[in-house]
């Protein structure tokens, strides 16, 4: 079953003691352009991508792992959920709002603090 994750939830987990693994599924250069901090880039479209997580995940499958992409137009970190429940993680959730969401929520945050 795919799980998924708002920006608020995101911004709790972030704030919290709870371990998880942020992963941004872009290529290597939209990573390196603009991420949320403290991602790790592992690009879908790269080879053994649920190994890579896995490493990432320190060998665990069941860790809280959270995907995101671009934003909501992209499709990637669903794909990536897919393929990481069926090679057997529990923990998994997709960030749909990704980079973009994560961007406006911080843009708005700083126009109401001026």
């Amino acid at each position: 079953m795919r799980k998924t994750i708002t920006t608020e939830n995101l911004q709790k987990l972030r704030k919290g003691h709870e371990g998880f693994v942020l992963i941004d599924v872009v290529d290597k250069a939209g990573f390196d352009k603009d991420h949320i901090p403290g991602a790790r880039n592992v690009p879908f479209s790269g080879k053994d991508f649920a190994r890579a997580v896995t490493v990432k995940a320190s060998g665990s499958k069941t860790r809280k792992v959270v995907l995101y992409c671009a934003g909501s137009h992209c499709d990637a970190s669903t794909k990536a959920l897919d393929v990481l429940i069926a090679d057997g993680f529990t923990n998994v959730f997709a960030y749909h709002g990704g980079l973009a969401a994560w961007n406006e929520t911080k843009r708005l945050r700083l126009a109401k603090a001026k």
